[in-house]
């Protein structure tokens, strides 16, 4: 029974190159069999079309070798055809040479490496495949094809290094403090056409690719002047036991504290108003996504420990971990017990939650309050990869439920990725894989035939807890996204600004 290394980055198996290549072929050739994933990026297209070419390329080597076997085809086909019975065409192939000659077929281990290299670099870690996989963990084949091409990954960095190109553009919080110093020169700079160019050219990053904005007023500048105002808690529901603690550590993201602070402010408005004590450790630094998808496994482990150790002071002061992105909370509930291999990891893991995942907890203890002030007719819910990834359910379509007559969750992938859909190279693959997404949002029959900016039909609003994915979302289509959290405190009816400029809400109307 074969066993899944996963990120365990202290078992010298994972860091030998041997290894690596014998379960690099061995799930390759599983899922060449399969070619159920075919659907969610380049990476498993490219593995089957070159296994498929090599097959080809060998069979039409040995027929012009051997001739005398197209002969012996013609005869049969000719016998078949007095016989009254006509062959599909190629099945010649089959009946002289096919599964008896199975040195032929090619596998995992016939791949050069440039279309390894090449399958590895089309993967943008969106990580559906896992959630679709018939063959994880505890099946015997124990398939974990996200973590295995990071751990090529990891290799690849620690053989050739990493360019000071991606050092820069994988590090959101030197990005944010520079950016939200000076926010709307930097906000100009990132949609000038010349200065665009010239990124183009120096970094990589595509020039019309839309970049997020960013704010004097960050997250963290609001939280210093924030005064808390926590107010009564609901009892649970009748014969419900309240699991759930009433006092959170919000991991805030650095999207959240650099691009979206309008999000995490509502957030910290919804949780006050039920009651909910809310902290904000001010040393929290990037989860460290950005560096493990780019396999530096040593810098994602220095913001990773950092965290850990930041966190869990509160989570053994009763503290649950609240997070306001999906890929936040994926890698810290499940990166980074794998990553630092501890109990006290396991134990943050079991103690963080999504922020909508956490509210829904309450919410089934009956601690949710529903004294709305106004409510949406429409709302359109983008469903994050990364929470699928989870198996957690739709938390946040189920929260957006208590304040919209509709929600429609749009299942597709965005295609962003952190910096992948930002470079030249895969700009254009973003599109094309987040397609699917934008026509969902739009709705109608035809996005293409829909003014941009507006919905194909009647629509209060667009949301999603990832504000990368959102970026995506606008650029494809000029529709703006808005966290969950920013939705709910507009129904609760407090003052979010311009974060909930692009909803549509109407007043409550009293009952009877």
């Amino acid at each position: 029974m074969a066993e899944s290394i996963g990120l365990n980055v202290h078992d010298p198996k994972f860091w030998d190159k041997a290894d690596l290549k014998a379960e690099t072929d061995r799930i390759y050739d599983i899922c060449n069999g399969c070619r159920l994933c075919f659907k969610f990026c380049d990476t498993f297209p490219t593995i089957f079309k070159g296994i498929d070419g090599i097959s080809d390329q060998r069979r039409s080597d040995h027929l012009k070798a051997h001739p005398e076997l197209l002969e012996i085809a013609e005869q049969k086909r000719a016998e078949a055809e007095a016989r009254g019975e006509k062959l599909p065409e190629g099945v010649e192939s089959a009946e002289v040479m096919g599964d008896e000659l199975p040195e032929l077929s090619a596998h995992a281990k016939d791949l050069p490496e440039s279309l390894r290299e090449k399958a590895l670099d089309e993967c943008f870690q969106c990580k559906l495949c896992y959630p679709n996989c018939p063959y994880t963990p505890p099946h015997e084949f124990a398939l974990d094809f996200p973590r295995l091409l990071l751990r090529q990954k990891a290799q690849r960095v620690r053989e050739r290094g990493v360019s000071m190109t991606a050092k820069l553009l994988r590090n959101p919080d030197l990005i944010g403090k520079l950016s939200s110093s000076m926010p709307a020169l930097m906000n100009f700079a990132n949609k000038n056409p010349v200065n665009r160019l010239l990124m183009e050219w120096t970094v990589g990053i595509d020039r019309k690719k839309l970049l997020p904005e960013y704010h004097w007023q960050t997250f963290r500048r609001w939280w210093r002047k924030h005064k808390p105002k926590i107010e009564a808690a609901l009892a649970p529901r009748e014969g419900v036991e309240a699991k759930t603690p009433l006092k959170v550590a919000l991991f805030s993201t650095c999207l959240v504290n650099w691009n979206d602070p309008g999000a995490g402010k509502a957030a910290v408005e919804v949780l006050e108003h039920n009651g909910i004590e809310v902290v904000w450790p001010e040393q929290q630094v990037c989860c460290g996504m950005p560096y493990l998808d780019e396999g530096d496994i040593d810098a994602a482990t220095a913001s990773v420990e950092r965290n850990a150790k930041l966190l869990l002071e509160y989570v053994k002061k009763g503290y649950e971990v609240v997070i306001m992105s999906p890929s936040c909370s994926l890698m810290i509930r499940e990166e980074y017990p794998q990553l630092l291999g501890t109990e006290d990891a396991k134990l943050l893991a079991a103690h963080s939650h999504d922020i909508s995942d956490y509210l829904f907890k309450l919410k089934r203890e009956g601690r949710i309050k529903r004294d709305f002030k106004f409510k949406f007719d429409k709302l359109k819910y983008h469903i994050p990869c990364h929470i699928k990834a989870q198996n957690i359910g739709l938390r946040g379509k189920d929260m957006l439920n208590m304040v919209a007559e509709d929600v429609d969750g749009v299942d597709a992938c965005s295609g962003h990725d952190g910096t992948w859909s930002m470079k030249k190279k895969y700009h254009k693959d973003s599109l094309k894989w987040g397609s699917k997404l934008f026509d969902g949002i739009v709705g109608g029959d035809d996005r293409e035939k829909t003014p941009r900016g507006q919905f194909g039909e009647a629509c209060s609003g667009a949301c999603g807890d990832c504000h990368l994915a959102a970026t995506q979302v606008k650029e494809a289509t000029g529709i703006t996204m808005t966290h969950p959290m920013v939705a709910l405190a507009m129904a609760y009816g407090f003052d979010v600004g311009k974060a909930a400029k692009h909803l549509k809400a109407k007043p409550v109307e009293p009952t009877q």
